[in-house]
């Protein structure tokens, strides 16, 4: 026995040699604490003011200066809380203490609620998450900052993180309640639950979690599989075995030193072994020698060598019994005595206690809660609450002999302290279930009330609307409209006006105010509704507002020969230049034109029926002006083409386009030096598909064509003018300089109106020298087209009702021009020949078809007025 003591006092020395080898934090380092993944979960909820939430900034940087910061050692995480939670960063993010710094300076408050609960259940499913940096078999500490009470339950969820390993330190500041935060912490309390009254003293614990994390030693806080002995360093550890052993191959298990077994000793009898070493000891009714090998027969009894608690009975060498003394009795291990224990043999008459007093000796007592009567042996139930010897502030309860609980009245709760009671008010807590306003009547009692425009439902709980139109409490002559609960406004039927009482109504003469549209007369038809009428010589027009006025001349309502001059309802004859008007004031005789008027033929002049024409000398061309004559048919030009591609166009049409431009781009002897060729589409905006400059031949043009896509969108014609004029004829984009004279040529291709105005660039472009083409199809405004063309505007403007007939115009359009120093090559072609008939019978034929189509259009009209005429009568 005297050795296995011995054994041991070496092991706790051995044991105190080790924990005094662990390394020490010095003043000026940094906190070694091993790996940690540390996160700090703070409350910013808005009850957090913006200096105390300074503090707590300060607070999570003062300590973040005192740890060993890094992927290896420790890592720490910063998630924010309130009615929401936001990770600011996690612990795989920063790996420097300055990037840490400069994060948490930038964090700016959520300034909401107080979701504790939801912030715990995000710590530990994403804040310790592999994911988000948490590493095995490392310790996850978490430090919960917060300043009140918890809006959402915490006490299962905190349980729960703490079940998978999380150790929770619990801060309360000012209105923290201290019930709250002992249902997050981890156990102990008073090492892991904190409570300060103000937030400038929340370093006190910053100076005791340092000390408690820094204070974190691999060897007690990991798994370390040491079975002897671990021996920790900064971030790592070693493991080492007991004296007596030694440490197996995998460096953590230990195997005992058997010098016994081994035979390594010199005993006589029996070998004794212990871990390294060993003795020697002897058989039964032998004891050791003084040199501690060889044994001598032994009287155990009188060497005192027994372990006989009283009287030793010496019965042989080596062999004694044991006796008691006298009110003992020998217990069955033959050895010990045992007093004689009348309460424990129920050899007395106490009622409930009996106290053993010594050997055959007792005194009665009571059980808790109980108190001895006079007889010494029987008890009395003591009742606290009847006796009045509680500290219950309202109701005493009595829970058994000696012990009570306290209670509340109705509409008061017990404190934390279960001694004293405070008032219930459910408004405050939400727990009211009032849809709206909660009205709070006492301890524990409510109403439910609506805010200004509801009223309360039988329920008493949920609120209606109030609609005063629905009611009919309202006073408004015609029309009540809802504008929100317990508001309304008054409104008039169509063609009346609310009056300045704001609820009568009086009928609109929108004739009588001026306020119509009527080119003319406006007739007042009833209460805002009027119809418009022409003054005599006009009639209606299909829009029932303007006028027109009636054109005789046009409508064929005349005797005129030759012309017609209308005034409205009323016409005067005139004759054509070279002709003059008879005394009937009707019929027109024919003048000599070559002798009488300033004709200008460069060559000669031939009489025609009420005109004339110029003709030029074999060889020579008749020119645009009709009048001069020259030896070129075409010449090099400059040409830009204005595509429209509005939503209008149709995908299906907008291909014809592209072929229409192709027949042109065929008609042209392009090439570098030659003709130059640009494409422009338009919608909404404009897009330059290619420059003058880009292709050279007419193959690389059509081919670049047909690539071209569909804008679809607006009309804009007039955006389009101006991109042409300011980019599309510049020297950057391939127009050649003035100084060369050679032609710039703009074609307007559109099927509709413009959405904006094209006067003042389509002016513009042909005073910059440009002359323009105008082509129209569908829906295209002739007046627009008349206003882009240049003069003489009938050889510059084309115009049909079909996409499938201007592949007619792409044949009659002719842009060739000759000007007196155009460089290039000249082409000379006959005049009279078949191709050149051809195209004036194409054109004179496209311009009977408009005609017929507006007499059409004009008869249709008249027989549109003639029944409203009827109907009127």
């Amino acid at each position: 026995m005297g050795n296995l003591r011995g054994l041991s006092v070496f092991i706790v020395l051995t044991l105190a040699v080790f924990t005094s080898a662990r390394p020490k934090s010095g003043p000026n380092q940094k906190c070694k604490s091993g790996p940690v993944d540390l996160v700090f979960l703070i409350d910013s909820s808005r009850s957090v003011r913006p200096h105390e939430f300074e503090t707590m900034r300060k607070f999570l940087i003062d300590i973040l200066n005192t740890l060993d910061i890094g992927l290896d050692t420790t890592r720490v995480g910063v998630v924010q809380y309130s009615s929401q939670v936001r990770s600011e960063f996690s612990l795989k993010t920063h790996s420097k203490l300055e990037n840490m710094v400069k994060a948490i300076n930038e964090i700016v408050p959520l300034a909401q609620g107080t979701m504790t609960g939801l912030a715990i259940r995000y710590l530990m499913n994403e804040a310790f998450s592999p994911g988000q940096g948490d590493r095995p078999k490392v310790p996850n500490v978490a430090v919960i900052v917060t300043d009140g009470r918890p809006q959402d339950r915490v006490a299962e969820v905190a349980a729960e993180a703490r079940e998978r390993g999380i150790e929770i330190y619990a801060v309360g500041v000012a209105r923290a309640d201290m019930t709250s935060l002992r249902a997050m912490a981890s156990p102990p309390f008073e090492d892991h639950v904190f409570l300060v009254e103000r937030f400038d003293l929340i370093y006190q614990f910053g100076l005791q979690f340092q000390d408690k994390l820094c204070g974190i030693d691999l060897c007690l806080e990991s798994d370390h599989g040491c079975e002897h002995l671990c021996e920790s360093s900064p971030g790592s550890f070693t493991c080492h075995c007991l004296p007596g052993y030694r440490l197996n191959a995998d460096g953590k298990t230990c195997s005992a030193i058997d010098l016994c077994a081994e035979r390594k000793h010199d005993c006589q009898q029996i070998c004794i072994s212990s871990p390294g070493s060993f003795t020697c000891d002897c058989n039964q009714g032998y004891h050791l020698n003084d040199d501690k090998k060889t044994c001598s027969p032994i009287d155990l009894c009188a060497e005192g060598k027994h372990d006989c608690e009283q009287v030793c009975v010496s019965s042989g060498p080596g062999i004694f019994t044991c006796d008691c003394n006298e009110g003992y009795r020998l217990n069955v291990d033959e050895k010990t005595c045992s007093p004689i224990d009348l309460c424990a043999e129920e050899k007395h008459d106490c009622q409930q206690v009996c106290v053993y007093s010594g050997p055959g000796v007792f005194t009665c007592d009571c059980n808790k809660g109980y108190r001895l009567n006079g007889d010494k042996k029987t008890c009395t139930p003591i009742d606290l609450c009847a006796e009045e010897k509680d500290d219950c502030q309202q109701a005493c309860v009595y829970m058994g002999p000696g012990v009570f609980s306290c209670d509340c009245n109705e509409g008061y709760r017990l404190n934390g302290d279960e001694k004293t009671c405070s008032p219930i008010d459910l408004c405050a807590e939400g727990k009211h279930g009032c849809e709206q306003v909660c009205v709070y009547m006492g301890p524990g009692v409510f109403t439910c009330d609506c805010n200004e425009g509801y009223r309360l439902n039988v329920d008493e709980k949920t609120c209606s609307p109030i609609d005063l139109c629905a009611e009919g409490k309202h006073g408004c002559e015609q029309v009540c409209v809802y504008s929100g609960p317990g508001i309304f406004t008054c409104d008039c039927n169509e063609g009346y006006r609310l009056n300045g009482d704001k609820k009568t109504c009086s009928p609109i003469d929108l004739c009588a105010e001026g306020k119509h549209d009527c080119d003319h007369v406006c007739v007042n038809m009833g209460p805002g509704i009027f119809t418009c009428d022409c003054k005599k010589g006009y009639r209606l027009n299909e829009d029932e507002k303007s006028c027109s006025a009636i054109d005789l001349c046009a409508e064929g309502k005349h005797d005129c020969e030759q012309i017609c001059i209308s005034t409205p309802g009323v016409f005067t004859c005139d004759c054509n230049k070279g002709f003059k008007l008879n005394r009937d004031k009707r019929t027109c005789t024919n003048m000599d034109m070559c002798n009488t008027v300033k004709h200008g033929c460069d060559y000669q002049c031939v009489n025609t029926p009420g005109s004339y024409h110029c003709i030029c000398p074999e060889g020579q061309l008749l020119q645009d002006d009709g009048k001069t004559c020259g030896t070129c048919k075409s010449a090099n030009i400059d040409l830009v083409l204005l595509i429209d591609g509005s939503k209008s166009v149709r995908p299906q049409n907008f291909e014809l386009v592209k072929k229409f431009v192709n027949q042109v781009v065929d008609s042209l002897d392009v090439s570098a030096h030659g003709t130059r060729v640009g494409l422009v589409q338009y919608s909404s905006r404009v897009r330059t598909e290619f420059p003058l400059n880009m292709y050279h031949t007419a193959e690389d043009i059509k081919a670049a064509v047909m690539k071209v896509d569909y804008m679809e969108k607006g009309t804009m014609t007039g955006l389009a003018l101006k991109h042409m004029l300011e980019y599309s004829f510049s020297e950057a984009e391939g127009a050649r300089p003035a100084s060369r004279n050679i032609p710039r040529i703009g074609l307007v291709f559109t099927d509709g109106r413009s959405q904006d105005d094209i006067s003042e660039y389509a002016k513009k472009a042909k005073e910059a020298g440009i002359t323009m083409y105008a082509v129209g199809v569908g829906k295209a405004v002739e007046d627009e087209l008349r206003e882009i063309a240049s003069d003489p505007v009938e050889k510059h403007f084309y115009y049909t009702t079909d996409f499938s007939a201007i592949n007619t115009i792409a044949d009659n359009l002719k842009l060739n021009v000759c000007p007196a120093e155009s460089q290039g090559e000249v082409e000379v072609k006959d005049p009279c020949a078949c191709e050149n008939l051809v195209e004036f019978q194409q054109a004179t034929m496209n311009s009977l078809d408009q005609f017929t189509q507006k007499l059409a259009s004009m008869a249709a009209r008249l027989e549109q007025l003639e029944n409203q005429l009827l109907s009127r009568k």
